[in-house]
């Protein structure tokens, strides 16, 4: 009787886990280049919290590098007061009223390592890209079904 509760719980323990980690979890974010503009394109809408782009040098051990472009609330601002637009895509640069803090944006430049994260709530979006010479944007570390795209 008691591996039966035992193994009760570790099954709960297990589905509770999953759950909360769909709930979490990490939304996919794809990064596209149209007519020198970039944008951040999420599957569906979700209501955005923040957004920062940053510029990363990884050879020398950066993991977020610097901030270029970011759009945020002012902390002091009471949570109930704050807007958060329902957004399918973003463009780099783009201002967005509901944001009270703004930073940049900088101009981005070709061959250099970026990373983008969207703040959603209890969700939230990353993912690294490199604007190439022929004013592509790629994402090296893109995973498809479980396999890389590198």
């Amino acid at each position: 009787m008691k591996t039966v509760k035992y193994v009760t719980r570790i099954m709960l323990l297990f589905i509770f886990g999953i759950y909360f980690y769909s709930c979490i979890g990490p939304v996919p974010v794809d990064v596209v280049m149209i007519d020198n503009e970039l944008f951040f394109v999420l599957e569906e809408e979700h209501e955005i919290s923040a957004v920062g782009v940053a510029a990363r040098n990884p050879n020398a051990g950066e993991k977020y590098g610097k901030l270029i472009w970011s759009l945020s609330h002012d902390l002091t601002t009471e949570v109930k007061k704050r807007k958060y637009p329902r957004l399918k895509q973003i463009k780099y640069g783009q201002k967005l009223e509901e944001f009270t803090e703004v930073m940049g944006p900088f101009e981005l430049q070709k061959n250099v390592e970026y990373s983008v994260r969207i703040g959603m709530g209890n969700k939230f979006a990353r993912e690294i890209f490199i604007i190439t010479d022929d004013n592509k944007a790629i994402m090296p570390h893109r995973k498809v079904k479980g396999k890389s795209t590198e």
